[in-house]
Order: C-alpha cells, then structure tokens, then sequence
C-alpha cells in the first residue's frame, strides 16, 4: 500500500509487515497523537478473507473493551477504499520474543515482574469473559521502563462473537494449552497455561514442549497434549524452589489443577521478587558451575517459612469466616422462631376475634350477613396498613441492630457504580427510622428508611482515566466512603490521567419504602443494594408483612425473592 493517508490518519512509514497485512507508524491529525495503524490486506484470497477479517475486526471488539495498563490501547476501527485498518497504542520497545534472543538471560526479578504484568492483564480481561487463547513472547510488548503491553487479541474468544470458538485449534503450537490442542473449548485457566509456558522459556531459554530435531508441530502438541513437561530445575538446579512450583502449577494437564485466576499467578511471582536479586548475583559470580550455594538454602528457607505463615494466616481467616457464618446462621433462627411464634399469636388473637363475633351473632340471633360501610372498611385498611408498616419498621430496626453486631460477610455479590462487582464484603453500619403523617388528626407511618454500608473484603480496587477520575471521587465523597487514591500517570498540565482507587468500606446503601394510603399500597425505592444505582418497585397493602424479611433476606445476598418486587429506575 503507497497511501499517504488512511481514513483520518497520515502514514508516516511502515513499521512491519506480514502474511495477512501490515502495520504502519501514523499521525492522528485530530489530536497531533502518533499511532500505530494496523491493516488488513485487500488483495488476500477470497477463500481466507471472510475469516481473516472477522478475526481482524475481533481484536478490535475485545481488546478495544478492555481499559488496563497492561494491555494495548484500542483508539479506532475503520474501512477505507476496501482496506480495514485498527489505529492502537504506538508501543515503543521490544517484543519478549525479541529479549529470548539475546545472549544473556534475563534477570530472574524481570522475570518475576513481566509475568506478573501479563498475569494481571490476563485478570483484567478475563473479567470481561475475554481469553486471549494466544499468550506468547511475539505478543508481549516491553519498554524501557519495564513495563509491558499483552497485544494481538485477534483469536480472542468473546462471547458475543459469531465466529466458531470451539472445535479448531487456535493460537501458536509451542504455547497452546492441552485444550486447545484437542480442539476443546477454552477459558481463563487455558491462558495461564500459555503463560506457564512462557515463563519457563523465559527461565530456561527452551519452551517446556519442544525438542532438538522435531519436524512437526504435532510433536509438539502430542506432548503438550499427553507428555509432562521437564522439570525446571532439571535445566536450571540453581534456580529457587518457588518458580518451579509455579511453572507446575501453571502447566497441569487438568485446568482444575492449574491457578483458577490469573490473579493467583501474579501474587505468587510478586512474592519470589525477593529472592530473585541473590539469585542473580550468583549467576554472574559463577555461572559455569552449579555448586552448592548457601544464598539458594537462605531463599528455600524463606519460602518454606513464607508458605507456612501464609498457610497460618489463611486458616486463621477461614476460622473468622466460619464463625461469622455461625452468627449469622444463629440470628436467622432466632429469627425464625420470632416470626413463628408471632404468626402463631396472630393466628390465635384473629380466632378468638372471629369467636367473639359468632358468639356476638349468635346472642344478637342476626341471620343476614353484617354489610360493612366502605368508609368504615377504608379506615380499617389504612389502619391495617399503618399497623404493617410499623410491624416492618420495628423488624428493619432489629435487623440493623443485629447487622452492626455481628457485621455479617453477604451470600451474594454487590454492584457499584465504575468499582463493578465486589464479590465479598461485610455489611455494618447499619440505621433505620421512620417518619409519620398526621392523617384525619392521626399519626400515621408514612416513611421508613433503612441505611448499611459494604466493606469489600479485601479492598476492592479500580484504575481509571481522565474524567472518570474526579466524577468517581466525587461518587466516593458523597457517600462519606473509605478509599486511598494512587495517581498514577499526570498530563503535562499536572492534571491526573490514570489513577488507581482502593476502596476499604463506606459504601452506602439505602432503602426508601413510602406508604401510598390513597392508594393502599407501597413504594419501594432501593439504592446500591446488590446493583447498581437505584431500582423502585411497588406493592400492594397485602404484601406488606412478609416485606421486611425478603427486605433483610436480599440485603444479606440469602434469596433474591426481593429483587423480583424491584425493576430499573
């Protein structure tokens, strides 16, 4: 292509070129931002074209809905003159695929970092139900900084693709996972294979597959498929324990064997960072020779006293976990046992009235039926629903109270607004009153109100751009919520363009129930429990008793009885 210009973008020259098309340094007019303007091909076969292209189009649709500093930046998609192109994130630097070629093996710290950096980029899509399916050093970006940038999301699964998924096997042989290679559906645990592979190339200079004289890729994948790959300490006996018990993990035939979440994997390299910088000296001291090294013992030493600590430290929490779903458990039966026994009294004092009337009937010798006058059976129903509602009122006021006392973890996840989905969190702080209305000179209860907040547990973090940066600090600051707040990058007028919130409580949810005794009925209004923003629902008078346990059921994430009173505002 001799183009001077496509679309809106001016080509300023050609930065690489392959089988199915070219890449292009180029210069946004709009903004003077230099970008890298990824092209398809025009004159490709008509057989290839059709799957070319919905590939093409593919990375743009994933990568281009994802926002994470490890991950290339999607800017725009277009057509022009029958040649579709992808203008992205110009990245300067070299690909890891580049950095394995050079002689000198890349220190283990680095090691430890880059993997982490892919790992969490790996998180951050696998939260948009996106698996890359082609995680290899040729699509990891790296600048002089260090840090890294996951690209090429062209065989991405994405669930609203129309494109098969599963059934082919897609993605580079030496790095595919097991599944892949039989042609079985991917997910998450498929790419933290890939990266299980990577990062034992990038310890021992060889994929964990391949072997000197292969001919074929099914070599390779026959062994990925069914073959345990060597040991990592079999190549590199000084390297620390810890990586090779990462690397197994990650590589694990089984996907219920491997790291469930990307997450994990990245943890656990940030931890064998400590013990990198000792390791590295030792090479360069002595790299011929693998004697014993007493720094290797102090570091195998650490992990072991690391792990067990850690292991300490979980079960002391799993101890709190239980315990705390003990109370809860203890409180819903007592609970319980209220409700019944209150039905039972109900029941009772509404038999001994309906006796009373009879025997009343009876002594009166009245054979027709009592004609109830409207007006009088109006003002029984407002009654009936003031009763209701401060029965509700009184049982919100007993859930609160307990709620701050046992400070319970919930059942189910809540949504806020740019945090998304915080899947576990305590609820505290909890507060309920209500208002009355002076009806005909008589107080009724007219508005009841119902406030907690959540505690994401652990703090739930977020990183974000430009303006969402202040309307989300001001979202936080109006609900009086706990947070810290990292600024992460600034514009040349100071002003922040990437910062990273983490959020530790104050989350506040409210819940509004008006009465209606016009119309005998109830107005619900719900604000952040469990979604987003707020939801409203209606009920009639009748409904009303049964309320304010499906109310404190739903807030606890018990049952989602509740939500099915309740649609979007």
């Amino acid at each position: 292509m001799n183009a001077k210009a496509l679309g809106r973008y001016r080509i300023l020259g050609e930065l690489g070129r392959g089988a199915m098309g070219a890449v292009f340094r180029a210069i946004d007019p709009l903004i003077e931002r230099e970008v890298a303007l990824k092209t398809l091909l025009p004159d490709l076969p008509e057989e290839v074209m059709a799957e070319v292209r919905e590939r093409f189009l593919r990375e743009a649709r994933s990568a281009g809905r994802l926002n994470h500093p490890n991950i290339v930046i999607i800017h725009d998609v277009g057509e022009q003159d029958g040649v579709a192109y992808i203008a992205m994130e110009l990245l300067e630097g070299r690909s890891l695929q580049q950095m394995l070629k050079d002689p000198q093996r890349i220190p283990l710290q680095t090691t430890a970092d880059l993997a982490a950096q892919i790992a969490d980029a790996l998180e951050h899509a696998h939260k948009f139900s996106i698996v890359h399916r082609d995680v290899k050093p040729a699509n990891v970006m790296v600048a002089a900084s260090g840090r890294c940038k996951l690209t090429d999301f062209g065989v991405a699964y994405v669930p609203s693709s129309t494109m098969t998924q599963t059934g082919a096997a897609l993605g580079s042989p030496k790095y595919m996972s097991p599944e892949q290679v039989l042609g079985q559906k991917s997910d998450p645990r498929s790419d933290v294979f890939s990266l299980g592979s990577v990062l034992y190339e990038m310890l021992t200079g060889s994929s964990p597959f391949e072997r000197p004289g292969d001919t074929s890729v099914f070599q390779i994948m026959n062994r990925i498929a069914g073959e345990p790959h060597p040991p990592l300490r079999s190549l590199e006996p000084q390297l620390p324990v810890g990586f090779e018990r990462i690397v197994d993990r990650a590589l694990a035939k089984r996907p219920e064997q491997r790291y469930q979440r990307a997450g994990d994997m990245a943890q656990e390299l940030r931890k064998m960072q400590y013990a990198d910088t000792a390791y590295d000296k030792t090479l360069l001291i002595n790299p011929q020779k693998p004697a014993h090294n007493p720094l290797l013992d102090d570091l195998d030493e650490f992990t072991k006293r690391y792990d067990l600590e850690e292991q300490a430290r979980l079960r002391a929490a799993e101890e709190e976990r239980l315990k705390r779903e003990q109370q809860v458990r203890r409180w819903q039966e007592e609970e319980a046992r209220k409700r019944a026994a209150y039905e039972r009294e109900r029941q009772a004092g509404e038999a001994a009235r309906r006796l009373g009337a009879v025997e009343m009937l009876r002594k009166q010798g009245a054979l027709q039926p009592r004609r109830e006058d409207p007006a009088a059976a109006r003002a029984k129903a407002i009654a009936k629903l003031d009763q209701d509602l401060r029965a509700a009122t009184q049982y919100l006021a007993e859930f609160a109270k307990e709620l701050n006392d046992v400070a319970p973890a919930t059942s189910a996840p809540y949504d806020f607004l740019y945090l998304g989905r915080v899947a576990a969190a305590t609820l505290s702080e909890a507060w309920c009153d209500s208002r009355p209305r002076r009806i005909e000179g008589k107080d009724y209860c007219e508005h009841v109100l119902l406030r907690f907040r959540v505690s994401p547990q652990p703090p739930a973090r977020v990183t974000l751009q430009t303006a969402d940066i202040p309307r989300f600090e001001q979202y936080l600051k109006s609900m009086k919520a706990v947070y810290d707040l990292r600024v992460d990058a600034r514009s040349d007028f100071g002003e922040a363009t990437r910062a990273t919130f983490s959020v530790r409580s104050g989350l506040l949810c409210e819940v509004e129930i008006r009465a209606d005794y016009e119309a005998l009925a109830v107005t619900i209004d719900a604000t952040n429990v469990r979604r987003i923003g707020k939801v409203r629902g209606r009920i009639p008078a009748a409904a009303v008793t049964a309320m304010a346990d499906e109310l404190a059921r739903y807030a606890l994430g018990v049952d989602s009885d509740f939500a099915k009173r309740l649609t979007a505002v």
